[in-house]
């Protein structure tokens, strides 16, 4: 099956019908919220504005260990996931206590919110800070026991979210935390290689005085109010934990198979590390360009604008969603902020890399048709566009950490670390191909995807076809740019 315009005009429709709702009152109660484990397990049906604060790992080493002088070989694979593995174990403890709640996890990434004491933000951040630090200290301990590497770097941010959750099913669900404290908590982390607790200019204003000091010209946080911090929020479950897979000697058992393609008939809720799949896949980063900014207009602009966000996130996400598993038969890993992260493959018995490129890069071109026709329907004029990276390579695909239903879905590869830094590195809207997916691909491909504007399907097809059979095909005339392309801004969301 490949996309039809009527077919998602039609999903496009349902979609608007299944909009979380908003409640009057926006923002979310804050009893509810000190609820245990609320937050990861939010109704799928409502979408409520969280204040909080935000704190954004990264495992610093993460990248060193995808390969093995430089060969991706189930080995490296093993001992990667194995890596992942032992600090997701660490990061569960997080999910069910009453201390904060994970949000996402992404490859080497962690994203938590702080929601209490609610309306203290000075607090909310000290409570941050001294997860940050018991954070970094469990991944110290954890990696040294298992002989792994493990330096992190956290950003901390506060203020206004708009939450909900997407997915159907335990193992398809994404809680969603959207707009600008998440977003540049996540940009002060990639903006340096140095490990420690970072606090951007919006959390350095919120925290109590004396916390942050001045030092070789740059802000830094305090070492006596970490320790303090620390004194004051024990975080107990996150240190038992860490303990105990410390002391923990088992080490994980990977096994991978080839997957019975398309990789969209792969289920999560059948992976785990002794059943996990590898193969050679094109791995999808598709981005909102310009939603933060978006959503954080809408938080300042009352309910309506909030409605008129929820309503555009959530048609747009379904319906990417939608393309990328009905028309091109891929298997979306998880939705990210305002991303998708999803996967395709092609070869039944051995890889094709050039084919499967080739059907990235028309899914591609078909998110693109489908965010216009989702904009048009809905009836937003948002400065928003789609940024889309692909990368190729050998990627295995399973689950990990506690087992069970807060297992986290997970592909881990140089391929998706590449996608998501060529997606990352498209100016506003457009399509770029990574080194290894433009070398690999065919030249009408390369030619037409390897950089710059991303056309609708229409377009790219009849492009695609034509260096096959020019006789049969004309090219269809490109529609004229459309009004809603987004304006350069300091911050992507």
């Amino acid at each position: 099956m490949s996309w039809n315009e009527d077919r998602a005009k039609s999903r496009i429709r349902e979609h608007v019908k299944t909009v979380p709702a908003v409640d009057r009152h926006v923002v979310l109660d804050s009893a509810i919220v000190e609820k245990r484990g609320m937050l990861s397990r939010m109704p799928l049906s409502q979408a409520f504005l969280v204040e909080g604060a935000h704190v954004y790992g990264e495992l610093l080493d993460f990248e060193t260990l995808v390969a093995d002088r430089g060969q991706e070989t189930e080995a490296a694979h093993r001992r990667l996931l194995a890596f992942l593995h032992m600090h997701y174990r660490v990061w569960d403890s997080l999910v069910d206590g009453d201390d904060g709640d994970r949000v996402d996890y992404h490859g080497a990434r962690l994203h938590a919110v702080i929601t209490s004491p609610a309306g203290d933000p000075a607090a909310q951040i000290e409570r941050a800070v001294a997860l940050a630090r018991k954070l970094t200290e469990a991944a110290q301990r954890v990696g040294q026991a298992h002989g792994f590497p493990s330096r992190i770097r956290l950003g901390i941010d506060h203020g206004k979210c708009l939450a909900m959750t997407t997915g159907r099913g335990a193992h398809e669900k994404d809680t969603l935390f959207l707009g600008r404290p998440a977003n540049h908590a996540a940009k002060l982390v990639a903006a340096g290689t140095e490990q420690g607790i970072f606090l951007t200019e919006t959390a350095q204003k919120r925290v109590a005085a004396g916390a942050v000091r001045k030092s070789a010209g740059v802000m830094t946080l305090d070492e006596a109010y970490v320790q303090g911090a620390v004194r004051k929020y024990g975080f107990d479950s996150l240190d038992r934990t860490a303990s105990a897979v410390a002391l923990d000697s088992a080490e994980p058992m990977f096994r991978f198979k080839r997957p019975a393609l398309p990789l969209s008939t792969v289920k999560f809720s059948e992976l785990a590390p002794a059943n996990s799949v590898r193969m050679g896949m094109a791995s999808i980063f598709a981005d909102i360009d310009g939603f933060t900014n978006f959503v954080d207009q809408a938080i300042h602009g009352g309910s309506d604008k909030i409605r008129e966000a929820v309503k555009v996130v959530h048609v747009i996400r379904e319906e990417l969603n939608a393309v990328l598993k009905e028309d091109f038969g891929g298997k979306r890993v998880r939705f990210i902020g305002d991303c998708i992260h999803g996967c395709v493959a092609e070869g039944e018995r051995a890889d094709d890399p050039a084919k499967t490129v080739r059907r990235a890069a028309l899914c591609a071109a078909a998110m693109r048709s489908s965010f216009d026709l989702c904009l048009g329907i809905v009836g937003s004029g948002a400065a928003i566009d789609l940024a889309v990276g692909i990368e190729y390579g050998q990627t295995p695909m399973t689950r990990l950490g506690s087992r069970g239903d807060e297992s986290v879905r997970c592909a881990a590869s140089k391929a998706t670390i590449e996608a998501e830094r060529t997606q990352q590195a498209i100016e506003h809207g457009g399509v770029r191909l990574g080194t290894v997916a433009s070398s690999v691909a065919d030249q009408a491909v390369r030619k037409h995807f390897s950089s710059g504007r991303l056309m609708s399907f229409d377009s790219a097809s009849d492009l695609l076809w034509t260096a096959q059979a020019p006789a049969v095909q004309i090219l269809r005339n490109e529609p004229a740019a459309r009004p809603h392309a987004a304006p350069k801004k300091p911050f992507r969301g």
